[in-house]
């Protein structure tokens, strides 16, 4: 088994649900082949280096996967004919690749995201506690200098 990558740029004016029923639906062209989806990482818009199908901006998706050769094929057939896809492309990242250090990568993948969205709920929290406590010797401060002076 092989791991892939295929990055493919979207028509820009592709509503959001349209845009995520797209993502799923070669998703599951992956897994129909047998394939493993190791992650998907929408990009966003950004501006085109060059104009493709008159367009200049594009929403990139990449998807990282693991399978057999087939998925290439089975992809970039219907790529082809999806008249939203500007572009794509699929390299090969390894050769050989074991599907328990792919689960493996998986698993830390969603801890990472955790540990990531678990200190901004945090620091959300602490600024305005922060802010409450600093008001509160703010406004002291300056009557005990009056108070003094």
């Amino acid at each position: 088994m092989k791991r892939y990558e295929t990055l493919f740029i979207v028509h820009i004016d592709l509503p959001d649900d349209e845009l995520n029923s797209l993502i799923e639906r070669y998703g599951t062209i992956v897994t129909a082949y047998k394939g493993t989806i190791v992650k998907i990482e929408k990009w966003g818009k950004r501006k085109l280096a060059y104009e493709i199908k008159k367009q200049t901006n594009g929403y990139y998706v990449m998807i990282d996967y693991a399978g057999k050769s087939a998925i290439i094929d089975e992809l970039e057939r219907n790529f082809k004919i999806d008249d939203k896809i500007l572009k794509f492309m699929t390299i090969m990242k390894d050769n050989n690749v074991d599907l328990a250090k792919i689960e493996k990568e998986k698993q830390e993948e969603i801890q990472a995201k955790a540990q990531r969205t678990a200190p901004r709920a945090e620091s959300q929290i602490i600024p305005a506690e922060a802010s409450d406590a600093g008001a509160g010797k703010d406004s002291a401060s300056p009557a005990s200098s009056q108070e003094q002076a």
